[in-house]
């Protein structure tokens, strides 16, 4: 390697400065990207202490330039790794030293933007990576939080670690992650989810993993007895395992009174029954099963379709698309504009639907409530889990009724119970049951809570 070869890169990277320095008889060569590097850092410790020394070899540089970033390159990939990861290269007769002056490209520590935070740190992830570990390290100051990184892509060079607590997590998860983590092949890391989906050979609907801009919430669930995974460029970070029942906690039940957070986690299991079932239990009540009605609610529901000229389950469909391409929609626009756009938007479609004599009024209720029910979820995987999953029931019980609604659940059970999670039962704690670990499902305990650690995670530390 030599200075000649890295001149070529000027012709199709001309953000990359080479600037030559003369020093006594010695020619002294700055390399960086001006785009990556922070110009101010080159000046005050490479340039000033250059030209208020003598420098007559590398070996001065060293001694002249404080910093503990200061590194010998002494092989080509080593020098290039270093120039575009924003290190500056010094070169001395054909000699080089990296120096790192990385430029902040990152929007700053700001609050979650995706995760609502009621009580706890406003603090959250950002794409930068040293920031991120920070953000963690100031929460677990232990010997024990390892971080386990590793470089994947052969042309981003995208940093990733591994993080645990090395005496509280499982041994054979941490094993089984790391050999899929070396033995990546991918040529760029986008986003944290390119690494998960090489992790696992599975392709489930339901999510496997928990996905988190909340240093908080990452912290907590390392001393879980958790792993996640830390990605450069990425403010969100992976957790797993995750297990099905994880989905209706959120890291704020743990900043709350246990008997408060019980009631609400009640609510959201049963607006995920509510978001599932209430359009297809309709359908089946109203298309094939009208004897299980009273007679007075057959009546007004039959008025309320006078007019309509399309089946039940066409409307249902149709109502099940509209709602679904406002709630994409007001993801996609402005935050500014997107709240009320949707509102707008099923205020004005729903009336003008009913006067048309489309859709009856008491469809866009049920779709309505079901769809509302759904966004007690803020995890997108699982929010779209639930939308296919609706989608299924609905059709089952188009054709069969309540029977088309039973065998969808019984898929749904199935489903469930054959998925598992880095080598654990999705289902966990309810199969396997573990009487324990029930004060931290459904119900929560201030004992638990405080004292006590996952029982499937953590076979030996279980109390905290």
């Amino acid at each position: 390697m030599n200075i000649e070869e890295i001149k070529l890169l000027m012709k199709d990277n001309p953000d990359l400065k080479i600037r030559k320095i003369k020093n006594d008889k010695t020619t002294i060569n700055i390399i960086y990207f001006e785009t990556i590097c922070d110009t101010e850092s080159i000046n005050d410790f490479i340039l000033k202490p250059i030209n208020q020394n003598i420098i007559k070899s590398i070996d001065d540089i060293k001694d002249k330039i404080p910093s503990g970033n200061l590194k010998k390159i002494e092989d080509e990939k080593t020098l290039y790794d270093s120039l575009y990861s924003g290190f500056t290269i010094i070169e001395i007769k054909n000699k080089f030293l990296s120096f790192e002056t990385k430029y902040k490209l990152d929007s700053g520590i700001n609050e979650a933007s995706n995760e609502k935070v009621i009580k706890g740190p406003k603090d959250a992830f950002t794409e930068n990576y040293q920031n991120n570990m920070g953000l963690i390290r100031k929460r677990i100051r232990s010997k024990d939080l390892v971080f386990n990184e590793h470089v994947i892509g052969t042309k981003s060079k995208t940093k990733v670690s591994l993080i645990y607590m090395s005496n509280i997590a499982n041994k054979d998860l941490i094993n089984k992650i790391e050999k899929k983590l070396k033995t990546m092949s991918v040529d760029y890391v986008a986003n944290s989810n390119y690494i998960f989906e090489n992790l696992t050979d599975n392709n489930y609907m339901l999510p496997t993993n928990l996905m988190t801009e909340r240093p908080d919430y990452v912290s907590f669930e390392l001393m879980e007895g958790r792993c996640a995974i830390l990605v450069e460029n990425t403010p969100q970070v992976i957790i797993l395992p995750a297990f099905f029942s994880d989905f209706i906690k959120t890291i704020d039940d743990y900043y709350q009174n246990s008997k408060n957070v019980t009631i609400t986690r009640i609510i959201r299991i049963l607006a995920l029954i509510i978001s599932i079932f209430t359009p297809a239990i309709y359908i089946a009540l109203t298309t094939f099963n009208q004897e299980t009605l009273p007679t007075s609610v057959l009546i007004n529901f039959s008025i309320q379709r006078g007019g309509v000229p399309f089946p039940s389950i066409v409307e249902a469909v149709i109502m099940w698309l509209t709602f679904e391409i406002l709630r994409e929609s007001d993801t996609r626009i402005p935050f500014v504009m997107g709240t009320s756009m949707s509102i707008v938007g099923a205020l004005v479609l729903g009336q003008a639907a009913v006067e048309a004599g489309l859709i009856s009024p008491i469809m866009i209720i049920i779709i309505a409530v079901s769809s509302v029910a759904s966004l007690l979820f803020n995890d997108n995987d699982m929010v779209n889990a639930i939308r296919i999953w609706k989608l299924i029931f609905l059709l089952l019980s188009s054709f069969v009724g309540l029977y088309g609604v039973f065998i969808a659940t019984i898929l749904f059970i199935i489903k469930l119970c054959s998925m598992e999670s880095y080598g654990f039962d999705y289902t966990s704690p309810i199969a396997p049951f573990n009487l324990n670990a029930q004060k931290n499902n459904v119900i929560l305990t201030k004992n638990y809570k405080l004292n006590k650690r996952n029982p499937f995670l953590t076979k030996n530390i279980n109390r905290r």
